[in-house]
């Protein structure tokens, strides 16, 4: 007996060489189509169903050559039987299980193709629209009287159905490796928070990040490091952002030589940001100084309360936030993390949906399947974020400085240059900035990147240590996850690289977008091809769990089809009934279990048994029958040993 999946890459394999339909333009009829797995019409399905046509379930349906609107014409393929519905078919409704197939006859001049069963009944199908050759190729497969070679199931097994279910590499390591690099963005940007000053620098953002969930446009200019330049802009407001341990710390760092080193364009001082508990000796502070003519321009010491600014955080809160392990420092992490992750979710989930969609998945499927991917990968950037975050502010990051000063010299200035402006925002930098840029970037990524891996494969971890996986499956699951975070970061510089260059040549898309769109495709498909290529290589080594479980599960139904006597429907049945509740985690358990041979006779006995429990009762023959049984077998021995004469039949006539 072929399984479902068997089947439904047959027809697949012969619809790509050959269209199940006539007409060479297979969509010229708008209500007709080809559907693999129901996954063209959901409103098909549920007439198809209500009309009683379909014996099996709805899930047993495997393919489908209908007419979407009324139900009034179709061909549906179970796993186990065609169904014919059609007016203007020689034979209007019909029913055959493929295993009573013992004959298909394709007259190429009648267009008709005539099936033959056990009890010699026949069956046509002569419907116009329909390959009558096609279905009879599909037939033979199903029935048994044409195998495929071994190259052709080889080919078979390599098969990705339209709507087939997935790992959807590509778009969760676009997300990740998206997740990834922002999350990198931000360690880039704390770097400074383990200096002697770092508290003021984590003010500085966490003021930023304030502003910027209260709806306010904020922006983080002090990167650039220009010599008295602002920290941030706030509506147009320009801020020196000054944490100190006092009030009157924080107001005598900005001044130097008796004079305010702050200054706008315009000649009016810049508003200075101080922590919120520092606020009134700030500006009893300021005022000491209008008095004194310190400040150009600004002769009134009311004016300090428009000079002097109060922070969202105190003095220890912004000290905590450049901490390891602290409430503020978890929070401020939660809060970045959750801002990224909203965007990584987003990229995610249109990626699947896009996806499923090209796939052939319904809108259902589709929308199912971007929801678990968008959620996936937004928790993993979420965690990923705060994790990652607290690694660094624990000295991890400062571990890493020699390492990667040592490679981005390897790399020399031009690829350096390449990857600081891949994986930063802003004007393009290069020569002795870009390589210390791409230092910083190179630490922050590798965290970030070796963080999201270690939350993608967490399951994993535990189900070895609940002894439900392999030590070998652990290895080969966590670098295929390697492998596509890798290759989707890999990806995303050289699509941005490129993108960059595509988007300085076309104005209207700019190099901010042709990066960032450059990015997200190299992303998305570096991290799928190179998750595929390591699962494919690995494969060759490590036979997964899984299907050393199968293999176990068939050794015993075997030796149970044997001892319990089950003919073929009977077989049919049972592996029907297993198949719905034979999931991964049925599959983990039985790899968990002390005894696995033992698990699979458990496993199967009560799908065997209620099988058993249907057949007929059979009374046993009476002493007269057997007498009677004996006597026929002894009397058609002793013909056979002693034939008769010619005159002796004549005699017995």
């Amino acid at each position: 007996m072929h399984s479902k999946t068997y089947l439904e890459k047959v027809i697949y394999e012969i619809h790509q060489a050959s269209s199940f339909f006539l007409t060479s333009r297979p969509w010229s009829s708008p209500t007709h189509g080809f559907s693999y797995d129901q996954s063209r019409s959901i409103k098909y399905m549920d007439a198809l169903m209500k009309s009683g046509l379909i014996k099996e379930a709805r899930s047993d349906v495997i393919c489908i050559l209908g007419d979407w609107e009324n139900v009034a014409e179709g061909i549906i393929f179970t796993d186990k039987a065609l169904y014919v519905k059609s007016p203007k078919n020689r034979s209007k409704h019909f029913r055959v299980c493929y295993h009573d197939i013992t004959a298909l006859n394709y007259d190429s001049a009648a267009v008709e193709l005539e099936i033959t069963t056990r009890n010699n009944n026949e069956f046509y199908i002569d419907t116009p629209m329909w390959s009558k050759r096609n279905i009879k190729i599909f037939l033979e497969i199903a029935s048994g009287i044409m195998e495929f070679d071994h190259e052709d199931r080889k080919r078979l097994e390599q098969i990705e159905l339209p709507g087939q279910a997935h790992e959807p590499l590509g778009e969760l390591a676009a997300g990740t490796v998206y997740g990834n690099i922002s999350n990198a963005g931000t360690l880039y940007g704390q770097d400074k928070f383990g200096t002697p000053r770092g508290h003021g620098f984590a003010a500085e953002r966490a003021n930023h990040l304030f502003d910027k969930l209260t709806g306010k446009d904020a922006k983080i200019i002090g990167d650039d490091n220009a010599k008295y330049g602002a920290d941030r802009i706030v509506k147009d407001i320009n801020i020196q952002s000054k944490y100190c341990n006092s009030g009157s710390k924080c107001i005598q760092e900005c001044f130097e030589n008796g004079r305010l080193k702050y200054i706008n364009a315009d000649g009016s001082p810049m508003q200075i940001e101080v922590p919120s508990d520092k606020y009134e000796a700030a500006i009893s502070a300021m005022e000491n100084r209008i008095k004194r003519g310190e400040v150009p321009g600004v002769t009134d010491p009311a004016e300090a309360g428009n000079i002097v600014r109060k922070g969202h955080f105190t003095y220890e809160q912004a000290r905590n936030i450049a901490r390891f392990g602290t409430v503020e420092s978890i929070t401020y992490d939660a809060v970045n993390g959750a801002i990224i992750s909203t965007y990584a979710l987003g990229i995610s989930t249109v990626l699947s949906f896009a996806v499923s969609v090209l796939n052939g998945d319904d809108l259902t499927e589709s929308l199912k399947k971007a929801s678990y991917s968008g959620l996936k990968v937004g928790g993993t950037t979420f965690v990923t974020a705060v994790l990652s975050s607290q690694l660094s502010k624990a000295g991890l990051n400062s571990l890493l400085v020699g390492s990667s000063e040592a490679l981005i010299n390897v790399m020399g200035p031009k690829a350096s240059a390449i990857l600081a402006n891949a994986l930063r925002s802003g004007t393009n930098i290069y020569g002795a900035a870009a390589m210390k840029s791409a230092a910083k970037l190179l630490r922050s990524n590798a965290i970030t990147a070796g963080v999201s891996i270690v939350v993608l494969s967490s399951v994993d971890v535990v189900n070895i240590f609940r002894g439900r996986i392999s030590g070998a499956q652990l290895f080969k699951n966590i670098t295929n996850t390697a492998a596509s975070v890798g290759g989707g970061t890999a990806g995303w510089v050289g699509g941005a690289a490129a993108g960059a260059v595509i988007g300085s040549a076309v104005p209207i898309i700019g190099t901010a977008i042709g990066g960032f769109v450059g990015g997200l495709a190299g992303a998305f498909a570096g991290g799928s091809l190179a998750g595929k290529a390591s699962d494919s290589l690995l494969g060759i080594f490590i036979e997964d769990d899984a299907n050393q479980m199968i293999a176990m599960i068939e050794k015993s139904y075997l030796q149970l089809a044997e001892d319990y006597l089950l003919n073929k429907p009977e077989a049919e049945r049972i592996i029907d009934a297993l198949k719905e509740d034979l999931t991964g985690a049925v599959l983990k358990d039985m790899f968990a279990s002390s005894d696995r041979q033992e698990f699979a006779h458990q496993l199967l006995v009560p799908y065997i048994e209620n099988e058993v429990r249907t057949r007929k009762r059979i009374a046993p023959p009476s002493t007269d029958q057997m007498i009677l049984g004996l006597r026929n077998v002894l009397e058609e021995i002793a013909d056979r040993e002693q034939p008769l004469e010619p005159g002796e039949l004549q005699m017995e006539k």
